[in-house]
């Protein structure tokens, strides 16, 4: 693989993005807030600023949580080798996260009833 197209480390299986000691990704987050959990190392995290916000820097460790609002824009920087998590927090997914199941359990009422005739 091109190290220069994707030069950020993912495993995908535990949804875990790996940055090494100097290394920095861009973070452009949505839609919706998503949630950044640190699991191991140090993780400089810059918000880009608005017209209405400064930019910010922040400090996260491992263990720390941090809601990212929708539309925002960060860089994230590992401080040794930092792990972290991006995920969506199951209070954004709101009621949408039901209706698939609603509709395929009216779906799957009328089979049922021509299967028991």
């Amino acid at each position: 693989m091109n190290s220069l197209l994707m030069p950020q480390k993912q495993h995908s299986s535990a949804a875990l993005w790996a940055l090494d000691g100097g290394e920095a990704m861009r973070l452009e987050i949505g839609p919706g807030v998503r949630e950044l959990h640190v699991t191991e190392g140090r993780l400089w995290l810059t918000r880009k600023g608005t017209e209405r916000a400064p930019a910010e820097d922040i400090w996260l460790t491992a263990d720390d949580t941090l809601a990212l609002e929708s539309g925002s824009q960060w860089v994230a920087e590992g401080w040794g080798d930092t792990r972290f998590q991006l995920l969506v927090p199951p209070q954004a997914c709101g009621r949408n996260v039901s209706r698939p199941m609603e509709s395929a359990r009216s779906r799957a009422a009328p089979a049922a009833a021509l299967i028991a005739a």
